[in-house]
């Protein structure tokens, strides 16, 4: 039996599935040459080769359109719909898929990418597990590789009713501020934008509609003052 209050646990075993039908009732296609993804990617010269882990990437359509720019990287999507992944592999064979969710707490993608992409995530995840999350993808993420979040951006924390299951809720806040304030990431890029029509927006509030899509860079020691004192 689901625990409403496990919102983990929820998406694991129910919700991920229903996203999934919903939002892709026909066969998934990449996304467009417009996705804000990729417009922010193109501002970084990214190289001819790499490897990319989409953490949460649905089928893959974001994937796949990243792949249309630069064919020769290899890319690995981390989904936890099974739905999803079997309609991404039949859609889109060009690409690894890998079952499991951004805050399991083992078997998650240890290996260090070039570039690492949480898309409409963070915003999902169970706050108990938020800093497991934030864990698992510094840790696939390799020294002075790229990592994209594209999430809401309200101007203070939030937390807005699910209504798609009652007792779950979406957790709206920047989380690029997360990682900035490890000291180990520092932003590259930085777009914000207003989405128009998003159903779990609350209307009265138009900053609840906001959303940013930035890149930032991993730097584990360059960044750091060194005093020159013994």
């Amino acid at each position: 039996m689901l625990d409403s209050t496990d919102q983990e646990g929820v998406f694991l075993q129910k919700e991920a599935d229903a996203w999934f039908s919903r939002n892709f009732p026909q066969a998934p296609v990449a996304v467009s040459e417009g996705n804000g993804v990729l417009r922010a990617l193109r501002n970084v010269g990214l190289g001819p080769t790499g490897t990319l882990l989409d953490v949460g990437g649905g089928p893959g359509h974001l994937s796949a359109g990243f792949l249309r720019e630069y064919p020769a990287w290899s890319c690995t999507v981390l989904e936890p719909s099974a739905k999803a992944i079997s309609a991404g592999r039949i859609a889109f064979p060009q690409l690894q898929f890998a079952q499991g969710s951004i805050a399991q707490r083992t078997g998650f993608p240890r290996a260090a990418h070039d570039l690492v992409i949480v898309s409409g995530v963070f915003s999902w995840v169970d706050r108990v597990l938020l800093a497991q999350a934030v864990a698992n993808v510094d840790g696939a993420l390799k020294d002075g590789g790229l990592l994209v979040i594209a999430d809401f951006d309200p101007p203070y924390l939030r937390a807005n009713p699910y209504h798609h299951h009652p007792g779950l809720f979406t957790y709206k806040q920047d989380y690029c501020a997360v990682f900035g304030a490890l000291g180990i990431y520092h932003v590259l890029y930085r777009h914000a934008e207003m989405l128009d029509g998003h159903t779990s927006s609350d209307k009265s509030d138009p900053y609840d509609r906001q959303w940013a899509s930035a890149i930032l860079r991993k730097d584990l020691y360059s960044r750091y003052a060194r005093s020159t004192s013994p």
